[in-house]
This record gives C-alpha cells, structure tokens and sequence, in this order.
C-alpha cells in the first residue's frame, strides 16, 4: 500500500530531550535514503549538530527538510508530532517509518503511529 506520510505522536510525558539518543539514528535512516556528494554530507551532518542541540536545551527539533531530499522529517509546531513525508504515495514510507519506530522503541519512547493524515494529503483525496 502506498502513503503520503507516517505520523509519530508521542505520549504527554514525552520531553523532547529524550530524543537525543534517538536521533541520529532516526536522521540516519532518512538522511541515508538522500544520495549526497561530500558537500551535501557535511551539510548534513551540521544540520544534525543543530537539531542536537535544539533537543539538548529541550526544544523541537529543526527536522530534515533539506531541498531535493527523497524523505523529509518535520516536527509541527502546535504538538508532539515527528512526520515523515515524501512529495508523492510511496511504498517505502511504511518502511521507513517501521525503522524509526523500531529505534524509538529501543530507546523505550512511548509513541503512537498513524498514516496519512497530513493536510495536504486530505485536500487532495477530497479533489478525487
């Protein structure tokens, strides 16, 4: 089945400090979905130096969004939300989201998933 996105909800007592063993590995597995030259890679990795650093003072997370990226990772504003998206339906979401759920699960972060529900996806299916 194909999705537009996979959505990470996590629990009220969810603090966004407890993310930062979490997260280089959940940047990996996006990041590493992105062909990349030397450059783009340092990029990256200063980009991950910032998003660390956010979590260490207990903030939200920058996320991947970098231009041209296959996957992207965002953090809404308004809730304890981790999404990973892809422009179009794609197959490989539910994997991808499978991987970042199986480190948050190793990392015993209580969380919830859910598909598709960004607001993008739901205009478009309204248009069908």
């Amino acid at each position: 089945m194909k999705n537009w996105s996979g959505h990470i909800y996590f629990s009220d007592e969810f603090h966004w400090k407890d993310l930062e063993k979490a997260f280089p590995e959940i940047w990996d597995i996006i990041a590493g979905e992105t062909k990349q030259n030397q450059e783009e890679a340092q990029y990256d990795q200063i980009t991950l130096e910032l998003n660390l650093a956010e979590i260490r003072k207990d903030k939200k997370p920058i996320g991947y969004i970098k231009d041209g990226a296959k996957y992207r990772m965002v953090f809404p504003e308004d809730r304890k939300e981790m999404i990973i998206y892809r422009g179009g339906p794609s197959e490989e979401i539910r994997d991808i989201v499978e991987s970042v759920t199986k480190v948050l699960k190793n990392k015993k972060i209580k969380f919830q998933v859910d598909y598709d529900k960004m607001l993008l996806y739901e205009i478009r299916k309204r248009r069908k």
